[in-house]
């Protein structure tokens, strides 16, 4: 029964890991989207701008920088940022625990 447990454990840390990766990965692709000025017009551009918005609604304008392009790096990076460690922190926990 402790494999099946473990096993499971195991397969939640991975989802987990895929997921933040994903939501840190979909906040970059906006952030490269306005460094190399995409155009916003785009329907692929305007679905990663909303979803990347959702997903970094506490950090778009966490700093307010003067240069919109700096802005972007530092807010929506921070983002990404903090989702990769929460994911990270979250999948380290669960596999610490499987081994326990």
């Amino acid at each position: 029964m402790p494999y099946v447990a473990s096993r499971h454990n195991s397969l939640i840390a991975h989802v987990v890991t895929v997921v933040f990766g994903l939501i840190a990965l979909i906040i970059l692709l906006h952030l490269a989207f306005v460094l190399l000025e995409a155009n916003p017009g785009n329907p692929l551009v305007n679905a990663i701008g909303d979803m990347a918005n959702w997903f970094s609604w506490l950090f778009r304008d966490m700093f307010t920088i003067d240069d919109p392009k700096v802005r972007a790096v530092v807010n929506y990076g921070l983002a990404a940022l903090v989702y990769l460690l929460i994911g990270g922190a979250i999948a380290g926990a669960g596999r610490r625990w499987r081994s326990h």
